[in-house]
C-alpha cells in the first residue's frame, strides 16, 4: 500500500495497522500453520498406504546337515560344508496399515489440534487489540501535540503583532526598551516551546508509522475525533468482559487444551488394535538349500494388538503432570478474570472523573478567554502592561492545553474500557 496522503483519520490508522503491522502479519501466519495441522490424517484417523521394497545379500560359511529319508544301506544324513555360501533376498509391494481401535486417542488428538488452532486465533485477536489500542493512543498523542503547536503558533502570531506595536510606540516615546525585551522574551519562549512540540510530534509519528507498517518518513496530520461513546453500567461491563474479552478467551482456550491433554494421557491405558495388508512379490535364491530359488506373489493380511503392562511409571507421571497443568490453567483463568474486571471498573471510574474535570475546565474556559481578550484590549490602548497580558495569555494557554489533555485522556480511557470489554476491534 502506497502512502501519498498526509492527512490520516483514526479509522485509516487502525485499518492500516490491522492490514500491515509486521507482528500481526507474523501471528496470522502462526494461526494459519496451526489451522493447517487440523486434519484427520495428522491425528492418525486415516489409513496409511506405502510402497515398500527391500533387498539383502548374505555371504558366509555354511555347515548344513540334510536328512535323506532313505533306508539302509544309503546314508541317513548328507553333510554340506562350504565357504562363500550366498543368499539373495528381494521384495517389492504395497502395504496398507489402519488402526482399528486406539481407545479414542485419534479423536482426542484431533480435538487437541483444533484447540491449538483456536489458541493461535485467540492470540491473534489479543495482539490485534493490543496493537490497535497502542496505535490509537499514539494517534491521540500526535493530535494533542498538533493542537498544542496550533495554540503556540497563535500565541507567536499575536506576540509578533504586539512586539511590532510596542516598537512603533517606542519611536514616539510611549514605550521603553524593557517592555520590548519582555515581549521578545515571551516570543522566544513560545518559539522554543513550539520547536519542542514539533520534535516530539516527529518522534511520535515515526512510532505510529512503525506500528502501522507504513514508511517511517511519512508525515501525518491527525484529524479531530467525534466522541459519541455512552458509558455502560457495571452489569454490562461484567457481562461483556466475561463474554468478549480476547485475553479471557485466550485463557479459556488454554484450559480446554490442558483438559484435552489430560484426557489424551489417560487414554494411554487403553489397548491398540491395528490391521495390516500387504500385496507384493518376494524372491529368494539360496546356494545351499533344497529350495534353490523361491518366488512368491500374493496378499498378506494380519491384525496386531498391544497393551502396555509396565512402563516404569511414565504414564502415571504424565497423567499427574496433565492434572497439574489443568489446575494451573484454571487458576490463571480465575486470576485473569478478576484482574480484567478490576481494570474495567477502574477505567469506568477514571472515565467519570475525567469527564467531570473536562466539563469543569470547559466551563472555566470562557472566563480565561474573556480575561485574555480584556487584557489584550487594554494593552493595545496602552492601559495595561505586557506582564499582565502575558499572565492572561499563559492562563488561557494552560486551560486550552488542559482541556486538550483531558479530551485525549477521556478517549484513551474509553478505548481501554472498550478493549477490556472486547469491543475495540469489530
Amino acid at each position: 500500500m502506497a502512502y501519498t496522503q498526509t492527512t490520516l483519520t483514526l479509522e485509516e490508522a487502525i485499518r492500516s495497522t490491522i492490514e500491515q503491522n509486521p507482528s500481526i502479519q507474523i501471528q496470522r501466519q502462526e494461526t494459519q500453520l496451526a489451522q493447517n495441522n487440523v486434519f484427520k490424517a495428522n491425528a492418525g484417523l486415516l489409513p496409511t498406504i506405502d510402497a515398500v521394497a527391500g533387498g539383502s545379500y548374505l555371504n558366509n560359511y555354511a555347515d548344513v546337515k540334510l536328512r535323506t529319508f532313505q533306508p539302509e544301506p544309503s546314508p541317513e544324513f548328507i553333510n554340506v560344508d562350504e565357504f562363500g555360501v550366498e543368499t539373495i533376498n528381494a521384495n517389492v509391494g504395497v502395504q496398507a496399515e489402519y488402526l482399528l481401535y486406539d481407545g479414542g486417542r485419534g479423536n482426542t488428538r484431533l480435538l487437541l489440534l483444533e484447540g491449538l488452532s483456536k489458541l493461535e486465533r485467540n492470540k491473534q485477536e489479543v495482539l490485534i487489540n493490543q496493537t490497535v489500542l497502542g496505535v490509537t493512543q499514539l494517534y491521540l498523542d500526535v493530535l494533542k501535540l498538533q493542537n498544542q503547536a496550533a495554540f503556540l503558533a497563535d500565541n507567536i502570531e499575536n506576540s509578533e503583532i504586539r512586539l511590532q506595536k510596542m516598537e512603533d510606540r517606542k519611536q514616539f516615546g510611549k514605550a521603553n526598551s524593557l517592555s520590548i525585551l519582555q515581549l521578545q522574551t515571551a516570543l522566544n519562549q513560545d518559539e522554543a516551546a513550539l520547536d519542542d512540540v514539533r520534535l516530539a510530534t516527529t518522534n511520535l509519528v515515526k512510532e505510529l508509522n512503525f506500528l502501522m507498517g507504513a514508511p517511517l518518513d511519512q508525515t501525518i496530520v491527525a484529524q479531530e475525533i467525534a466522541n459519541t461513546f455512552v458509558l455502560p453500567d457495571v452489569a454490562q461491563i461484567y457481562a461483556s468482559v466475561q463474554a468478549n474479552n480476547p485475553q479471557l478467551q485466550l485463557s479459556q482456550a488454554g484450559i480446554a487444551i490442558a483438559g484435552t491433554e489430560l484426557k489424551l494421557s489417560e487414554l494411554d491405558r487403553k489397548p491398540t488394535v491395528g490391521a495390516i495388508a500387504n500385496l507384493g512379490y518376494n524372491f529368494q535364491r539360496n546356494d545351499v538349500q533344497q529350495l534353490a530359488e523361491i518366488h512368491t506373489a500374493g496378499v498378506l493380511i494380519g491384525v496386531s494388538a498391544s497393551y502396555n503392562l509396565f512402563d516404569g511409571g511414565v504414564r502415571n507421571n504424565r497423567i499427574q503432570n496433565a492434572k497439574i497443568n489443568l489446575s494451573i490453567a484454571n487458576e490463571r483463568q480465575r486470576l485473569t478474570e478478576n484482574d480484567l474486571f478490576k481494570q474495567a471498573l477502574q477505567a469506568r471510574d477514571s472515565y467519570l472523573l475525567i469527564q467531570s474535570q473536562l466539563e469543569r475546565e470547559q466551563r472555566n474556559l470562557s472566563t480565561f478567554e474573556a480575561a485574555y481578550e480584556k487584557a489584550q484590549e487594554l494593552f493595545l490602548v496602552g492601559k495595561a502592561n505586557n506582564l499582565a497580558l502575558r499572565d492572561a495569555e499563559l492562563a488561557r494557554l494552560n486551560v486550552l492545553l488542559r482541556i486538550d489533555q483531558l479530551k485525549a485522556d477521556l478517549y484513551k480511557t474509553q478505548l481501554q474500557l472498550q478493549q477490556l470489554m472486547g469491543g475495540l476491534v469489530e
